[in-house]
């Protein structure tokens, strides 16, 4: 039995909701690092995007602890300012990476919540959003560890008690998640940080 995943996570995640065009950083970072434990729960499929989202956390507390500004905003834009955006320990490059790789989980729980196999919903949801930024040995190696990723039946038990109930919490984290990833992403482009190299 599981305890229930979702819960504290969406309370993280409420507490860092866009105010005022901003996104308050502390309470990012809190809700980006409460998530990375999905990972585990998940099974080693997902280290990989387990390791990629929780080493850009790591970069990202590190930057804000040098520079304790008090909105996301505001760090990449000093960044820009300072023209650090292309150092490989940047804030900017770390949020980029982060926001895609949850872009993917975002869409898989989002599937999931709407009725769609775990399984299936983490290959078509691979497929539209981390692929494009992924040279083709990468993709290649992503694609055949998908095929290992639970189907529902074993990802809702992974993540809380009650199947129903479970459905009803991802979909809470979603509506959650949604405004922050959606703000995120406008603002690296609008910045001309979305830097579409592949790796």
């Amino acid at each position: 039995m599981s305890a229930a995943f979702f819960p504290p996570v969406t309370e993280a995640w409420k507490k860092a909701q866009v105010k005022d065009g901003d996104v308050p950083c502390t309470a990012f970072l809190e809700a980006a690092e409460a998530f990375i434990p999905l990972f585990d729960r998940l099974g080693t499929v997902f280290s990989p995007v387990k390791s990629d989202v929780g080493g850009n956390v790591t970069k990202l507390k590190a930057a804000h602890a040098k520079n304790p500004t008090a909105s996301l905003n505001k760090l990449i834009l000093d960044e820009v300012a300072a023209g650090k955006t292309k150092d490989k320990t940047s804030a900017s490059i770390a949020l980029l990476w982060f926001k895609r790789a949850m872009q993917f989980i975002f869409s898989m729980l989002k599937k999931v919540s709407a009725g769609e196999d775990a399984n299936k919903a983490a290959k078509s949801a691979y497929d539209e959003t981390l692929s494009h930024y992924h040279g083709f040995l990468v993709k290649k190696s992503f694609q055949v560890a998908l095929m290992a990723a639970p189907g529902s039946d074993s990802m809702l038990k992974a993540l809380g008690n009650d199947k129903d109930q479970t459905m009803r919490e991802m979909q809470e984290w979603v509506s959650a998640a949604s405004p922050i990833l959606d703000f995120i992403h406008e603002f690296l482009d609008k910045n001309n940080l979305d830097d579409k190299s592949k790796v």
